[in-house]
């Protein structure tokens, strides 16, 4: 078999500038992240239309699905420390039963995801207070994209799987396409299409779910093929499909801190949207939206973060100690600059952005008071999704796992409950919590980063 993609991507990461190197990673991460964005921009556009009730819908439910999604995700990033070490560590047959593991781990995890999350969803929904005139549309959204995953996460497996062979381009590509088909079948499904030759019915948030999984399943069924008929000289067999102990210990001892950071966060992010329903559909809204405009700033962030994860665990893997830490200096004076300029943009354009997703005076003017608040605190959230690239990177995760925790849990809900609620300061409070809980987390990271003590592979 033809093995010179797989080596030829491990020596550029190796020895190859480090900037460029980098930019080289993270710029398709970059573009897949913000083409990511779009399926949730695009329904928020689109279901603006119908009113905030409608818009509310996504918002809500968002949470509620990423808590499911991180039991998932974070073990399938343990997977990628141990794909990207193994390739740098030269171990091809190791890395492709790796990559044969995740994906069997991967479906037989979203299936019983999707399972629960269907059955149980509606009930966490009204338990967190939902507001009623939201809660019918949030629950008809949250439904179809349970029922979703299993043909979802087959895709981000893929991605993720390329990624850590150094190939952050491919599913980048894949991703457009499979955004501009969402991007089309968004406004028909919502709001119906009755031609003489198609007669679609009006679905509304359903038909947004509906939308954005059939889309995404596209990404699944590609990277499949491709996987399975020669990627970068990877070509899956049979018997590389299965689970073997050896692996499913490494993948238990990395992946339990990623994975409780992150049910744990999502689970903070439900409580976050209790403490904002309290506040009624304006305030859901305008949370809405101003997370979604933060958003596409931070696709910057998740790129220089999996591009960083990228190198720091393939020159771990070859034990190239000090370049390694090198890489992070630089990535972290990279996101800096960056995030600092992006969000000076979104201060300074705030109100006509908000519009263009929701034109209500009220949802508006609280939207704008967040982000005047809030985008001060991005480029320390930079620094803190860095320190979560070198936790990935390097398989050492507990310390991240826990400031993680720590930022939202007792951080940003103790804060923004604090203020908000127990001092009455309203939303300005609850605005104010969330963005000193960025601040705390990027310096208590940044100490993190700079002592050194990841540097040390976890492979054999």
């Amino acid at each position: 078999m033809d093995k010179r993609n797989f080596h030829d991507l491990r020596t550029r990461i190796l020895e190859g500038s480090i900037v460029k190197t980098m930019l080289w990673l993270a710029w398709p991460i970059i573009l897949g992240n913000l083409v990511n964005m779009s399926y949730n921009l695009v329904d928020a556009y689109w279901l603006g239309k119908l009113g905030r009730e409608a818009f509310g819908a996504p918002t809500v439910s968002w949470p509620l699905i990423m808590f499911f999604y991180a039991l998932g995700m974070g073990f399938s990033m343990a997977g990628i420390s141990l794909v990207s070490q193994y390739v740098g560590s030269g171990d091809y047959e190791k890395t492709r039963k790796s990559i044969g593991f995740l994906i069997t781990f991967m479906f037989i995890t979203a299936l019983i995801i999707s399972l629960v999350g269907y059955s149980i969803s509606p009930y966490i929904l009204h338990l967190i207070g939902v507001p009623r005139e939201v809660l019918y549309h949030a629950i008809e959204y949250i439904r179809v994209v349970f029922m979703g995953i299993p043909f979802v996460f087959l895709g981000f497996a893929f991605s993720f799987i390329a990624s850590g062979l150094g190939d952050t381009r491919t599913p980048t590509y894949l991703g457009i396409v499979s955004s501009i088909l969402n991007i089309f079948l968004d406004p028909i499904f919502i709001f119906g299409l009755n031609t003489p030759i198609l007669d679609i019915p009006e679905m509304g948030v359903v038909g947004a779910a509906l939308a954005t999984i059939i889309s995404r399943s596209f990404v699944s069924v590609a990277g499949l093929y491709l996987l399975v008929h020669g990627f970068r000289g990877i070509k899956l067999r049979i018997n590389d499909l299965g689970v073997e102990g050896w692996w499913l210990k490494k993948i238990i001892v990395i992946g339990t801190p990623l994975v409780l950071q992150r049910s744990a966060n999502s689970l903070g992010f439900v409580v976050m949207t209790s403490i904002v329903s309290s506040f009624g559909s304006v305030a859901i809204a305008a949370y809405g939206v101003a997370i979604r405009i933060i958003d596409v700033i931070q696709a910057f962030t998740w790129g220089l973060q999996r591009s960083a994860s990228i190198m720091i665990g393939q020159n771990i893997g070859a034990e190239y100690y000090e370049r390694a830490y090198i890489i992070v200096k630089k990535a972290i004076l990279l996101i800096i600059a960056i995030l600092t300029l992006g969000s000076l943009t979104i201060f300074l354009i705030r109100d006509q952005v908000i519009v263009i997703f929701i034109n209500d005076p009220q949802v508006v003017a609280e939207g704008a008071l967040l982000l005047s608040i809030f985008t001060w605190s991005i480029p320390f959230f930079g620094v803190f999704f860095i320190g979560n690239g070198v936790a990935a990177g390097s398989g050492h995760t507990l310390y991240m796992s826990i400031l993680g925790i720590v930022r939202l849990w007792l951080l940003r809900i103790g804060l923004s409950y604090l203020l908000g609620i127990v001092w009455g300061y309203g939303t300005l409070g609850v605005w104010i919590g969330m963005t000193l809980s960025n601040v705390i987390a990027g310096v208590l990271a940044l100490f993190w980063i700079l002592s050194g003590v990841w540097a040390e592979k976890v492979i054999d």
